[in-house]
């Protein structure tokens, strides 16, 4: 925090930045004259507090006041006045200073006033990182806020910043002294606004340029993560890359529907291979269409596939789950070559009879996060595509969305009786996506979470 003193008289300045470094709280104070020098100081530091005297020559505490308001409203003024000056501190208050102080000015009545000041833009900056953070789940990025460091660097546009991420606390040790603000990323990754330098890339300046700068990090983060690489140099994303994918994704389907087991492990090779090379988001787009396009063709046998949004949806959140392209390739392998292997040599007879009674009662005993077809086939020892096929056989219903109703219904209790905050809930139920996990509550239950979890504790009350 940078605080100017301003006083016509050298003994009152000194005595009171005297008073003020020993506070041993992390200040820069400034001596800053007074008159019209005193005012150009102001304008080239730019502090978060003036003290000031009131009568002075040439430029008088008031006066100087009313340009700071003018100027830099955001500086918080304290006017340093006599016994016999009452008045015109009663005229600063009406003025918008933040108060006056008594002279001598006693040390522990600065610090209540810098500490007034402190807590003023940690307030500020809670109520903005929330609401930044609100923004960015439109992204489906979550943050939460951990310790608020430096406010005021938050706000001094002469402060360059920017994020730094990392998979262990202890990753950020070396930042300490630089650290403006730390969060958690998705509840797990953790986060730092730092100063930063000038020549550093990246960097942002105002709180309203957060938000693309913590979209371009989490971005690069995800990259260097999914696919083990330093960067996401080289990955390529224009339109005949697209055009190309389309048309791989395309013949995958075709040799699915014939249940061609050769034709489908080939064309699905090629198809990945392409994808591997594209940008991330393209690359989960692509992979999410695939999977959300073949589940009619494996599960129902269907001779058109369809790619109806909600499916899109469950597919999308699907592909996000997987940390890697090694983990998400592989996967993909299994259920869809796996799929259609199991499907060619399918004979219903030879299937347990008490398959989906097992498969519901599975998912009834079991936690959010460990109900997905998959795991569920897996502890029937059948291949998730042969479940699900004899599942919507039987009960008409897709696997996935009668697994996603009962996830929503342990989301629904969680609510109402746990304190975890929803995200927390999301992930429990075994959603990483917020913006989907909320869209198929909202469809459930008419209402956000955050809207259910207010209005039920209203109806408690």
């Amino acid at each position: 925090m940078k605080i100017c003193v301003v006083d016509d008289e050298f003994a009152v300045r000194s005595g009171v930045i005297h008073k003020l470094n020993g506070l041993n709280k992390p200040l820069e104070v400034f001596d800053a004259e007074f008159g019209l020098a005193a005012l150009e100081k102001i304008r080239e530091i730019r502090p978060q507090i003036v003290f000031a005297d009131i009568l002075m020559p040439e430029l008088t505490g008031l006066e100087l006041l009313q340009k700071l308001k003018e100027e830099l409203p955001s500086i918080r003024v304290f006017l340093l006045t006599g016994y016999s000056e009452f008045e015109y501190a009663r005229k600063a208050i009406e003025l918008g200073a933040m108060g006056y102080l008594l002279k001598p000015a006693d040390r522990s009545e600065l610090l209540k006033a810098v500490e007034s000041v402190r807590q003023e833009g940690i307030i500020r900056l809670e109520s903005d990182f929330r609401r930044y953070a609100q923004q960015l789940r439109e992204w489906d990025v979550h943050l939460e806020p951990d310790e608020l460091h430096k406010p005021f660097d938050w706000y001094d546009d002469a402060v360059p910043k920017r994020i730094r991420l990392a998979a262990e606390p202890q990753c950020l040790s070396m930042e300490t002294e630089r650290i403006v603000l730390s969060f958690t990323y998705k509840l797990h990754i953790y986060g730092a606004v730092v100063q930063a330098d000038w020549k550093e890339p990246d960097c942002f300046m105002r709180g309203e340029q957060f938000i693309t700068a913590c979209l371009q990090e989490t971005e690069r983060w995800e990259t260097r993560q999914f696919f083990g690489t330093p960067d996401g140099a080289g990955r390529r994303g224009g339109e005949a890359q697209l055009k190309q994918a389309a048309a791989k994704r395309q013949a995958v389907v075709q040799a699915v529907k014939e249940l061609n087991v050769p034709a489908v492990e080939a064309q699905l090779a090629d198809f990945l291979q392409h994808i591997g090379r594209l940008e991330l988001k393209q690359l989960r787009k692509e992979s999410a269409y695939l999977m959300a396009a073949l589940e009619e063709t494996l599960t129902a046998g269907h001779d058109i596939a369809i790619v109806e949004e909600d499916k899109l949806a469950y597919w999308t959140s699907w592909v996000k789950a997987h940390p890697s392209w090694l983990e998400l390739r592989s996967r993909m392998e299994r259920f869809i070559a796996g799929g259609a292997k199991a499907l060619s040599e399918l004979d219903s007879s030879q299937q347990p009879t008490d398959l989906v009674d097992k498969a519901m009662q599975f998912v009834n005993r079991c936690k959010g996060s460990d109900i997905n077809l998959e795991s569920v086939a897996s502890a029937l020892s059948v291949h998730s595509v042969t479940l699900s096929r004899m599942f919507k056989q039987q009960t008409g219903e897709n696997f996935v969305r009668y697994a996603v109703r009962h996830k929503m219904m342990q989301a629904e209790r969680l609510l109402r009786e746990s304190e975890k905050k929803v995200g927390e809930i999301a992930e429990v139920t075994g959603y990483t996506d917020y913006r989907y996990f909320s869209q198929l509550f909202k469809q459930a239950y008419g209402l956000s979470p955050s809207e259910y979890r207010k209005r039920h504790a209203r109806t408690e009350r």
